[in-house]
């Protein structure tokens, strides 16, 4: 049975690092977009409120404080 648990803890973890590395992507990317755009494109951009909404709940359940950005793409 403790095999199992071992295993399943694994899991998790593994997946835990997996959704780390693709939400650092997603931020890089989403910096690299807000390079090229305007503060007013940015603002009209419904993925912003997404991205803060989602910062907002990481900051919640105390993940690491990277996210959510402002109209200049300040985090």
């Amino acid at each position: 049975m403790s095999h199992t648990r071992i295993d399943l803890l694994e899991t998790v973890e593994r997946q835990n690092a997996i959704i780390r590395i693709q939400s650092n992507v997603i931020d890089d990317l989403f910096r690299l977009l807000l390079q090229h755009i305007t503060a007013e494109e940015a603002d009209s951009l419904p993925v912003l409120q997404k991205i803060n909404t989602a910062a907002s709940l990481r900051q919640e359940i105390g993940g690491e404080i990277d996210g959510g950005y402002d109209d200049q793409g300040t985090a």
